[in-house]
Formats: C-alpha cells, sequence, structure tokens
C-alpha cells in the first residue's frame, strides 16, 4: 500500500544523474554558439573595415585630380598660342641675314661679314629685288627654298657647280676649301625633304660626289646615258652628299662651261643654279659670249667669286646678267651681295637699275 508515496514524487528531479548531465550540455552548446556568432560578426566587421579603408577614401582626390588637370591644360595652351602670337615673323634669309661661318678646324678661319646688305632675296620669277633681270625657269620654281652664301632662291630643283681647283686649298692656307664645304654643309642640311639637288664638283673637268677628277668618267650633255642624275633631299641623300663634300680633294684647273653644260643637261632641268669660283676660269670669255647657247632653258645662275676681285668676279657678274641671277663676292673676309658687289667686277661700277 506505498502507491500515493510514488504519485506525490517530482517527476523534474533527476533519476540516478541523467537529467542534470543534459542540463550542462545544453548549457555550454548555448555558449559556444553565442561566442561563435560573436567571432563572425567581429570578422564581417573586420572586413568590411577593411573594404572601406582601401577603396572609400582615396577615390574623391582622385577625381578632383583628373578634373584638375583638364582644367590647367587649355590655359597653358593658351599661354603658348598667345606667345606665338605675339612673335614677330622671320623674314626670308637674304645676305642682310647670313649666318658667321665659323670653323672647327684648330687654325683661325676667315669669317664673311656683310657690307651693305641686301634686303630682298634671290628668288625665281618676275622679281629678283636689286638683281638683273626677271629670271626664267621651266614653270616649275615652286616647292623648295635653297640657300647658299646668305643667298636665298625658290625652286624644287637645284644645283650647286663648285669650284674644286688646286687654288681652294693653296690660296690662303686652305681657308676657302673650308668655308665652300660648311656653306654647302650648312645649304644641303636645310634642303626641304624629298626636294631635288646634286653637286657638281670642277676643276678641269666636272665630277659627281664619291669621284675625283681622274676617276670620273667622260660625261657628254648631248647624250642621254651620260645625264647627271638628280638627289632626294631625304634622310639618306643628304647624308650621303654631306659625307662626300667632307671627303672631296681639290685639284686641277679651272673651266666653267663642261660642268655648267651638264647641269643644264639634266632631266627635269635645273630651276636653280648656284656657281661658285675663286679665280678666272680658262674658258670664262667664251661661257660669257656663247652663254645663251650653253643656257637655251635661261635657268637663272646665281654666282659667289670667292675672293676675286676684279676681272675674274667681272665675268661672274655678267653670267647673272645674262641669265637673271645675281652675284655675290666674299673679299677678305666679307660678303657683298647685289649693288655693293658691283664695286669689285671691273667694268660694272655703275650700273644702272641693280
Amino acid at each position: 500500500m506505498q502507491e500515493p508515496a510514488i504519485k506525490d514524487q517530482n517527476i523534474n528531479e533527476p533519476v540516478n544523474g541523467i537529467g542534470a548531465i543534459n542540463s550542462s550540455g545544453f548549457k555550454q552548446s548555448k555558449v559556444a554558439s553565442i561566442a561563435t556568432t560573436i567571432v563572425i560578426h567581429l570578422f564581417i566587421v573586420l572586413v568590411l573595415y577593411l573594404i572601406v579603408v582601401s577603396f572609400g577614401p582615396d577615390k574623391v582626390p582622385q577625381i578632383v585630380a583628373v578634373t584638375d588637370t583638364q582644367t590647367d591644360t587649355p590655359q597653358i595652351e593658351k599661354k603658348d598660342f598667345a606667345k606665338k602670337v605675339q612673335k614677330k615673323p622671320q623674314p626670308a634669309q637674304s645676305a642682310a641675314r647670313i649666318d658667321p661661318v665659323s670653323s672647327t678646324a684648330v687654325s683661325a678661319i676667315s669669317v664673311p661679314s656683310l657690307e651693305d646688305p641686301v634686303i630682298d632675296p634671290l628668288g625665281i620669277g618676275t622679281d629678283f629685288g636689286r638683281g638683273f633681270g626677271s629670271g626664267k625657269g621651266d614653270g616649275d620654281g615652286g616647292g623648295g627654298t635653297s640657300t647658299f652664301f646668305g643667298g636665298t632662291a625658290k625652286g624644287n630643283r637645284v644645283v650647286f657647280v663648285v669650284d674644286f681647283s688646286e687654288s681652294m686649298i693653296r690660296e690662303g692656307g686652305g681657308v676657302r676649301i673650308q668655308m665652300l664645304k660648311q656653306e654647302l654643309v650648312k645649304s644641303i642640311s636645310k634642303l626641304p625633304k624629298d626636294m631635288s639637288f646634286q653637286v657638281i664638283y670642277y676643276s678641269t673637268a666636272p665630277w659627281l660626289g664619291g669621284e675625283s677628277l681622274y676617276t670620273s668618267p667622260t660625261r657628254f650633255p648631248d647624250k642621254a646615258e651620260d645625264r647627271i642624275p638628280w638627289s632626294k633631299a631625304t634622310k639618306e641623300g643628304i647624308a650621303s652628299a654631306i659625307n662626300n663634300i667632307k671627303s672631296a680633294n681639290p685639284e686641277g684647273a679651272t673651266i666653267w662651261r663642261d660642268p655648267l653644260e651638264l647641269a643644264f643637261a639634266m632631266r627635269p632641268v635645273p630651276v636653280v643654279v648656284w656657281l661658285l669660283s675663286d679665280g678666272e676660269a680658262q674658258d670664262a670669255e667664251e661661257v660669257v659670249n656663247k652663254m645663251e647657247q650653253i643656257n637655251p632653258s635661261k635657268i637663272p645662275i646665281n654666282t659667289i667669286g670667292m675672293e676675286t676681285p676684279g676681272r675674274a668676279f667681272g665675268y661672274l657678274v655678267e653670267i647673272s646678267k645674262i641669265t637673271g641671277g645675281k652675284p655675290s663676292i666674299v673679299n677678305k673676309g666679307k660678303l657683298y651681295s647685289g649693288p655693293a658687289a658691283l664695286q669689285f667686277a671691273d667694268g660694272f661700277g655703275e650700273v644702272e637699275g641693280f
């Protein structure tokens, strides 16, 4: 009769310790879950913080920097443009503005300076400034400009006919040939891109760059196969011509007709010819008297006398007058051009209209 005692027993009381164990395990699991949640949240916060630090604050300065750069650029361009507008345009080179000719050699070299400089540049067309005439070419004078000893001439095909006789190195201690080579290098270096040009060296006979008086073949102006080819003012063409100028050696006497005839026989014909000589050629009178036969196209010949006052320069002046070119002379280290040059030519002291 113990049955009522059993009913009064608390059913929540642990039996044999099993309930106590279950309650303790539940509490530990709950604590572990809370700890894990906290760690996960801390990790997420840390990651978000790193993202904000890495990408957030730098964005604004970058945008501002780009905007400032774009704003400054037009201001710089406007300043540069203003300077260009205010700068006076440079006139074409003429004898009045020749650069002093200096030498890289150790010995002192005479420097041509100008007396009574010419304002008007040389040109091909209806006006030669204070030159001798209208000048007539083949109507193809545009597209390029050449300069030589202070003069400037327009034309896209130019030939330099230059004296390489022995007197160029024998007289004046080699100053003449050094001055000529320096001016040739400067002139050819300034030729516009793809302009046609040629250098004809001459003394007793003519020759081309890379040849000499004694190694050049005999060329006849009336034979097509002997015609001298044109060189182009490309980087390679200019470099080759300059190397030939530097290595060329003076030798022989002075004859003008042969190199001039070869120049005028070129096809297409030259538009401008520069003729430089340091003495009276053996055939000077013949060339002057037969210039219309030698130069049927009436191509302007601009002449330069290298320390040749008197009758020798008088012949050069005659050649320029007949063809519509312009004479210049270097005398005692000074360059004279136009009317000022005539005082050094016999028979040309007073030329009306020059």
